[in-house]
């Protein structure tokens, strides 16, 4: 995560944290969606192939996904933010 600058929360969930952030060097914001391990233990396995986790992701805000990643305590996933009026507000993707 270190490619990346986060800036201001734009949604939570029970378990999920979704940011608005970007790729350093580039002017293009995504939504970076932040799940801590311990509060998801079945994500531990469930998510260590980036097909399942491309699979499972739903949300009407997520239009397209672009990358993972994982640290000792986190998830990580980078996705598309949608700017056409919506937020993040009600259930998040993980």
């Amino acid at each position: 995560m270190d490619n990346f600058i986060l800036y201001e929360e734009i949604g939570r969930g029970s378990k999920s944290v979704v940011y608005k952030g970007r790729r350093k060097g580039s002017l293009q914001f995504v939504a970076i969606i932040c799940t801590e391990k311990c509060k998801r233990a079945e994500l531990t396995n469930h998510w260590r192939s980036p097909v399942r986790l491309t699979h499972d992701l739903r949300h009407g805000n997520v239009v397209s996904f672009y990358e993972w990643y994982e640290t000792n305590n986190h998830l990580w996933l980078v996705v598309e933010r949608d700017t056409g009026g919506n937020d993040w507000s009600g259930p998040v993707p993980l």
